[in-house]
């Protein structure tokens, strides 16, 4: 595997090197593919989002900073772009869960796992949880979905999500801070009932 830096493959794509940009793309599609999916909960507008990013990673490569995070860049415009389409669905009264894509909902295969400290193994032997997850996570605004999808899928530190999303450290602990409320709030019931059947 090529152990060449992100920014010497920027470099060689820059000089037109169709092999970089492919070693970029392997790097970094399942975070980008996580990233986008943790925003609009839909598996086919995921990979298709995916692509999307990399075809504008690659047209606007020249617009990369040497120097600067190349991470933090292509995590950007993925997050951007969800969002956006994200915001179109809603408008258009499109939006839908992937049941396919739920009945899979952490699969182990690096897209998603359950936040808020729930136990993985026990969320994945579980499919009735892994529904409930799915649905507290739709309850979620774009905004604090984003935060705690590269937080607590991507494990991007309270700096990295600040720059990705463009907005203060505090800001970004804010919405941690209510996503994080905000799904044991859509979790407690069916938590509650599931500890009061298990005692019985």
């Amino acid at each position: 595997m090529d152990s060449s830096t992100d920014e010497q493959l920027v470099l060689k794509i820059k000089d037109g090197d169709k092999a970089a940009f492919e070693q970029i793309y392997w790097r970094y599609k399942d975070r980008i593919i996580g990233i986008v999916y943790g925003i609009v909960r839909n598996r086919e507008d995921a990979y298709e989002l995916a692509q999307e990013v990399f075809v504008r990673i690659y047209q606007h490569i020249d617009k990369y900073q040497p120097g600067t995070n190349f991470s933090t860049w292509a995590f950007r415009i993925a997050n951007n772009l969800a969002i956006d389409k994200y915001r179109r669905k809603r408008t258009a009264a499109e939006t839908e869960f992937d049941n396919d894509f739920q009945a899979n909902y952490a699969s182990g295969d690096g897209m998603i796992t359950p936040p808020i400290g729930l136990n993985p193994e026990r969320a994945c032997e579980c499919a009735e949880l892994r529904e409930k997850i799915a649905a507290a996570l739709d309850t979620l605004s774009e905004k604090q979905r984003a935060a705690l999808t590269l937080c607590d899928i991507d494990g991007l530190s309270y700096k990295e999500i600040a720059d990705i999303l463009n907005i203060q450290i505090g800001t970004v602990m804010s919405r941690l801070h209510y996503a994080r409320i905000n799904l044991q709030a859509a979790l407690r019931y069916y938590l509650e009932n599931k500890d009061i059947k298990s005692k019985k």
